[in-house]
């Protein structure tokens, strides 16, 4: 209900594509009011460069981010699900073509990149897949890998794991200033992973990530890999992403 929030001055009405691609021809103004656009862009290249040089474990959302994008090709297609996962994915990785990086934007459903992956791995064969997904994501909808092998659809799941509903947890301790009941135990992804004949992987030290990214990418077959995340650095990244509503 438009009314209820906008102002409008020229309502339009048509169909959605070709009224973006009229709008599109006719504006050339781009989002550059007081340099704001490329100091955000400035910032975000600063955080990925930081995340590549970071090499504690768990690991850092910036290092795996950075690595992801290092693994991957200019096509070649991420799924970033609800969670946790999404607020690191969806702000730091950069993309260079169209639909190559999906996320769950509208009702957020958590569980969606597993079966989105194999759905994107249908439509576009030749290009690389991965699924990026927390562990309570991935525990809703793993079954998928069992269709994945069976169909010899191979992509890579990256299951960012700590025990937790991280998102959750996150929004608690920003409100409540504590959190509850968001914790939970996972099974061995290796095991869970060769159980339905896919490989599994467990990523032991911050610079196993990348080449292990690499190797399952390569392969010609369904691959999970499990990596540690230490998300201590949400909270940090609220206090950071506070001081940018402010001017600049």
């Amino acid at each position: 209900e438009e009314d209820d929030h906008y102002p409008v001055g020229v309502g339009v009405h048509g169909d959605i594509s070709r009224s973006l691609h009229v709008l599109a021809d006719v504006v050339h103004r781009r989002f550059e009011i007081n340099g704001t656009g490329e100091k955000v862009r400035r910032l975000l290249r600063e955080e990925l460069e930081q995340g590549r040089s970071e090499g504690g474990f768990p690991l850092s959302p910036r290092r795996v981010v950075a690595d992801i994008r290092e693994a991957m090709g200019r096509e070649d297609i991420v799924l970033a699900d609800t969670g946790a996962v999404k607020m690191w994915m969806a702000r730091m990785y950069p993309t260079y073509e169209p639909n190559t990086m999906l996320v769950s934007n509208g009702l957020s459903s958590m569980g969606f990149a597993v079966p989105g992956a194999l759905a994107a791995k249908l439509a576009y064969p030749r290009r690389r897949v991965l699924a990026a997904t927390g562990d309570g994501a991935f525990l809703m909808n793993s079954q998928e890998l069992e269709t994945a092998v069976r169909e010899r659809v191979p992509f890579v799941v990256l299951v960012w794991v700590d025990d937790a509903y991280g998102l959750i947890e996150w929004k608690m301790d920003l409100e409540l200033g504590r959190d509850s009941n968001v914790s939970f135990g996972n099974p061995d992804f290796v095991k869970y992973a060769e159980s339905f004949g896919a490989r599994g992987y467990r990523i032991e030290s911050a610079d196993e990530l990348l080449p292990t990214l690499r190797k399952a990418l390569a392969d010609d077959v369904v691959s999970v890999i499990a990596v540690p995340v230490d998300y201590s650095a949400n909270l940090e990244l609220t206090d950071k992403l506070g001081e940018l509503t402010g001017p600049f």
